[in-house]
């Protein structure tokens, strides 16, 4: 029997709007882009809605063709304001410091994105940002190229300063020409990298931002988290926060169980605040799914982007999914594709 598919998770579609507000602003149709991205202008400005990183990856290229720019992807990004992003947006444009809203966004980023997760580390003098895929998330070079212009513009737009990174990873190939997108970054970039990750320097994290404002943020704050608390009750939403924190929990070891998701799934201080355990079995079952098929599910899902996308060891591979033993991993990969994990990935490079 098949097993049911998950939710498509994504980028909200208020969010990804951004491409269609550039284009519109270089006064040209946007029709084309309307049809690509399969929403009317009302569902586009939904934040609810969700649209795949696919699908934006193709969007993005259909606006460089409308706009005849091979540098689209980058001014697009450098277009996001917080009308794009929301609540989040406002509250983010008016907290204190870089610290706040750094914490915020950790916490409520699934609000913009649930198919990437952002996860912040700071060492020493250093903060590093590495952003975990949690869906088949394309290594388009268009793609990955608005998503770090879209995050370093915004912060550069709200704190009213120059902030280059130390370093950039993009999981792509390069442009044809990266003299302008290093230009923008100030700092330098690799590429084909297996992952996305960010390097600033700590110290980012005590600008006092000029537009902080603390009747605004109140207001913003309270209103995002509202909808924070309101995604967790939604059927496609539940399923989504549930992929991402299994997708934690298989990474650093552990065993992912419905209790354990239930009490990380609450506003951090507020555990009444996440939905119960009860509440999560009856969002899995109106998508057709039990726990035990989406920790599943999430599995093969990692594990065949892993063997396609990156040239992770085997055994490193199996330990992110949360595989002890090798030939455990092996036997569930030939279970799901019919092929050894090594077959998987020579089949992969065959479609480059």
């Amino acid at each position: 029997m098949n097993a049911p598919r998950l939710p498509q998770p994504g980028f909200s579609a208020l969010f990804v709007r951004v491409v269609v507000d550039y284009v519109q602003a270089q006064g040209i149709e946007t029709a084309p882009l309307y049809e690509a991205f399969g929403l009317n202008d009302a569902q586009l400005s939904d934040p609810s809605e969700r649209v795949p990183s696919q699908t934006l990856a193709h969007v993005i290229h259909i606006a460089a063709r409308l706009c005849n720019d091979p540098l689209v992807s980058l001014r697009i990004g450098c277009f996001v304001r917080p009308a794009h992003m929301g609540a989040l947006g406002y509250a983010l444009m008016s907290c204190t410091e870089g610290r706040v809203g750094l914490a915020m966004f950790e916490q409520m980023q699934a609000l913009l994105c649930n198919e990437i997760r952002g996860h912040h580390q700071v060492t020493a003098s250093l903060l590093e940002t590495r952003h975990e895929l949690l869906g088949p998330v394309p290594r388009d070079t268009g793609f990955w190229i608005f998503f770090v212009a879209a995050r370093l513009a915004f912060a550069r737009w709200v704190s009213g300063r120059v902030m280059s990174p130390l370093r950039i990873d993009l999981p792509c190939p390069p442009p044809v020409d990266p003299t302008p997108l290093q230009q923008f970054l100030g700092g330098p970039v690799r590429f084909d990298t297996p992952d996305c990750r960010e390097v600033f320097p700590a110290d980012w994290l005590d600008w006092a931002n000029p537009n902080a404002d603390p009747q605004v943020h109140g207001l913003m704050s309270s209103l995002a988290s509202s909808q924070w608390q309101a995604i967790q009750h939604r059927g496609d939403e539940v399923v989504a926060l549930l992929s991402q924190r299994i997708v934690l929990s298989l990474r650093e070891g552990s065993v992912p169980t419905l209790e354990s998701m239930a009490q990380q799934l609450a506003t951090p201080g507020h555990a009444d605040t996440g939905p119960s355990m009860r509440q999560l079995q009856r969002r899995l079952a109106e998508q057709g799914l039990s726990f035990k098929d989406l920790v599943e599910q999430v599995r093969k899902e990692q594990a065949l982007s892993h063997l396609r996308h990156t040239d992770m060891p085997l055994a490193e591979v199996a330990q992110r999914v949360g595989y002890a033993e090798p030939s455990s991993f092996h036997r569930a990969v030939r279970r799901w594709t019919g092929l050894t994990p090594l077959a998987v990935r020579e089949e992969a490079k065959k479609t480059l």
